[in-house]
């Protein structure tokens, strides 16, 4: 179902979009921090009445937002006054965005406790970074047995990880695709506008390594991100030739890059979290897990990758690599984050799949 967008600014239909969308349902806050659950306490004479947990301020304008089975509806509100945690506001506009929901799910924890999954063995790309930083020498001894392994085979090498840089040009292009640069000869390649990648590469990832772009003599570079089981890259493997390269050099760095990673397993340098969280509802796409404890929202950063466990009864636990969507902040306390799925491996998926099947 393609996506459609619907702006409606008419007032006279306000009180009948408030009666149809937010009568009943939850309604959100998005924050910084994550998302507040509201109360809609009614829409009267041109305005509308929301209380708001536990917050005596809010801007001069919020959005607040609500869901159906197909929609999500986002109103614009101007705030005119509040008493307490009650707050009066001017609706400004609905927007309301049509897209199919991603994947049916599946509630859990029943009160007979036959549905109830966790996740645990958590990873996140906060873990990675400080397991690096904690275990210096033995990414230093990768580094050297890299570079000798290398030696005298290409001109220039870098090996960077996460942990050391925060505004690296190909750690950040790394982050967002998984996939290797490959470029076997500037000098001979003329760019056009149908050339998206190489474009790409000249414009954001060359242009932007001042230490390259100002050695012209460079024309051919391989960089292989080094990835943490298939899902969170954490390092890369990058080098140049002033002589164009090969599909051989591109094997050359990805069979390195494997190595690494696989070093680093077999040294046990990544440990995961022993705490495990509760499973609210499950699809094919996604998950949502919930807890209290403020303290373990470090391991779920909005649009950060993680990699799970996730324990199925009856069923071996199957390696998840999933993205944090969303944090929603509930007034009991709870604390529910959505989490999409963005890889699993082809047994995985189907001892999944098979799960979800039976709880339908």
């Amino acid at each position: 179902m393609a996506e459609t967008i619907k702006t409606i600014s008419d007032a006279s239909q306000f009180q009948e979009l408030f009666k149809q969308y937010f009568t009943g349902t939850e309604v959100y806050l998005k924050t910084k921090s994550g998302d507040l659950i509201l109360q809609f306490l009614g829409y009267h004479d041109g305005n509308v009445a929301f209380r708001i947990p536990r917050v005596k301020n809010v801007p001069d304008t919020i959005v607040v937002y609500t869901r159906d089975k197909v929609s999500i509806i986002y109103v614009s509100l101007k705030v005119l006054e509040n008493n307490e945690d009650t707050f009066i506001f001017t609706p400004l506009k609905f927007q309301i965005i049509t897209e199919q929901r991603k994947g049916e799910r599946v509630e859990l924890g029943t009160s007979e406790n036959k549905n109830i999954v966790y996740i645990g063995n958590i990873i996140s790309e906060g873990i990675l970074k400080t397991s690096l930083d904690g275990n210096e020498k033995k990414v230093n001894l990768i580094r050297d047995m890299i570079t000798q392994d290398l030696k005298g085979k290409f001109e220039r090498l870098k090996i960077v990880f996460s942990n050391e840089t925060t505004i690296d040009v190909r750690m950040k292009h790394f982050m967002k695709h998984s996939t290797p640069l490959y470029v076997q000869d500037m000098s001979t390649r003329i760019p056009s506008k149908e050339d998206v990648e190489f474009n790409f590469y000249i414009n954001e990832i060359h242009a932007r390594d001042f230490k390259l772009s100002g050695q012209s003599e460079f024309i051919s570079e391989v960089s292989v991100p080094i990835i943490y089981k298939n899902s969170i890259p954490y390092g890369y493997i990058e080098v140049n030739n002033t002589k164009p390269m090969t599909d051989g050099h591109l094997a050359v760095i990805k069979k390195i890059s494997l190595m690494v990673n696989e070093f680093f397993l077999k040294e046990k340098i990544f440990v995961p979290i022993q705490d495990k969280f509760l499973v609210a509802n499950i699809s094919d796409k996604g998950l949502a897990i919930v807890f209290k404890d403020r303290r373990q929202l470090r391991y779920f950063i909005q649009n950060s990758y993680v990699v799970s466990d996730i324990m199925l009864p009856d069923v071996d636990n199957i390696t998840l690599g999933v993205t944090v969507n969303n944090t929603v902040f509930n007034e009991n306390g709870i604390i529910k984050i959505g989490l999409e799925i963005v890889n699993i491996d082809e047994i995985g998926k189907v001892k999944f799949e098979k799960y979800l099947q039976r709880m339908k």
